[in-house]
């Protein structure tokens, strides 16, 4: 049987609270840093080495960035769930989330349980995965042939 979770304490809001605006504050991509800002190398009149070194270093640059700014607006998500008072809520079940667990990770949006739960039906799904990173559903029936 599932333990009961007691809602977070006001402490432990702003503990987390604080957290998120911390770690939104030390994206190194943050608003001040946009596209045009990145620095990127390009290499005009140098032979394919320097090219093909000077491409994988901007590619790996701008998904750093994308990564970051996927970061930045779970960040912001969770922000605008302390307005509600919905933030530690499991958006599966409805119950709390242990302040361990949203420490570790404040952008958690499911109760460990319910996420081990929806892990293993993914895992366990061959057609309809979906991307964890971007949520998106990858088709795989294509490769079937």
């Amino acid at each position: 049987m599932a333990e009961k979770i007691k809602a977070l304490t006001k402490k432990q809001l702003e503990t987390l609270k604080n957290k998120l605006l911390e770690e939104k504050q030390s994206l190194v991509f943050n608003d001040k840093n946009g596209a045009a800002e990145l620095d990127l190398a390009l290499t005009n009149g140098g032979d394919d080495v320097e090219q093909s070194i000077s491409d994988y270093n901007n590619s790996h640059q701008l998904r750093f960035r994308n990564r970051e700014v996927f970061y930045a607006k779970k960040i912001d998500k969770a922000l605008k769930k302390f307005d509600t008072d919905e933030y530690g809520l499991c958006s599966d079940c409805g119950c709390w989330i242990k302040f361990e667990r949203l420490m570790a990770r404040p952008t958690a949006e499911m109760c460990i349980v319910c996420k081990e739960e929806s892990e293993r039906d993914e895992s366990n799904s061959f057609i309809g995965r979906q991307s964890k990173s971007l949520g998106k559903v990858v088709d795989l029936t294509g490769m079937m042939a």
